[in-house]
Order: structure tokens, then sequence, then C-alpha cells
């Protein structure tokens, strides 16, 4: 169901005979998955906006003292 994954990936209420209530569980399960995986690319990239801001002020700051 992501979009990184392969097309064989089952499709929901394709080719199945779930109720509608069925479904709905799926796509909310579905969009549960996907936030996580979007806080998650969220916490790694402020992560790593953090790192490069402390390596670009300690280079600043060691300018400043030459």
């Amino acid at each position: 169901m992501s979009a990184r994954g392969s097309s064989d990936d089952p499709v929901i209420g394709e080719g199945d005979e779930s109720s509608p209530e069925e479904m709905a569980e799926e796509l909310r399960a579905a969009v549960r998955e996907a936030v996580e995986q979007g806080r998650e690319g969220a916490k790694q990239k402020e992560a790593e906006l953090w790192e490069r801001y402390r390596e670009l002020t300690k280079n600043r700051r060691q300018r400043r003292e030459r």
C-alpha cells in the first residue's frame, strides 16, 4: 500500500468480497502506517538539519576566533 511498494501490493477492496466496514478499517490501517512513516522521515530529516546547523555554527565560531 505504500507509495514505494511494488505494483504487486494488494489494492484495498479489489478482488475480495470485503464489507465496507472492513475496507474502511484497511484504509485506516494504511493511513496510520503512512502517517507513522512520514513522522519517522520527518524526525530523521530534522535530526540531519540540526546536525548541519551545529556544524555550520561551529565553523562560523571558529572563523571568528581566528
